[in-house]
């Protein structure tokens, strides 16, 4: 739960170290699951090499309107592979 300023500041020390803890143990988890997508994508990338490697040096015009999207998708893929950081604020923007 996301509490304001002032509730933090009426919380007593106990509160905020069980919170400080608990955060920390969700941090740990996020870390834990982004690490598992962060292999699952790349052994995914590594299963369809040639075929990622085809669309990323293909040209988008010469594509059909599937064949674009999935361009998309595996170009998705690798910068989420290669800047995890950089592509969740992407997407949080997009």
């Amino acid at each position: 739960m996301q509490r304001t300023r002032a509730e933090l500041e009426s919380m007593s020390h106990d509160d905020l170290v069980h919170r400080v803890l608990e955060l920390q143990d969700l941090l740990r988890e996020g870390l834990a699951v982004r690490g598992t997508l962060h292999a699952v994508l790349n052994a995914l990338l590594a299963a369809k090499d040639a075929e990622v490697a085809r669309f990323a040096d293909a040209d988008a015009d010469a594509l059909s309107l599937e064949e674009q999207e999935l361009k998309r998708a595996w170009a998705a893929a690798r910068h989420a592979v290669a800047n995890p950081l950089g592509a969740a604020r992407k997407h949080q923007a997009g």
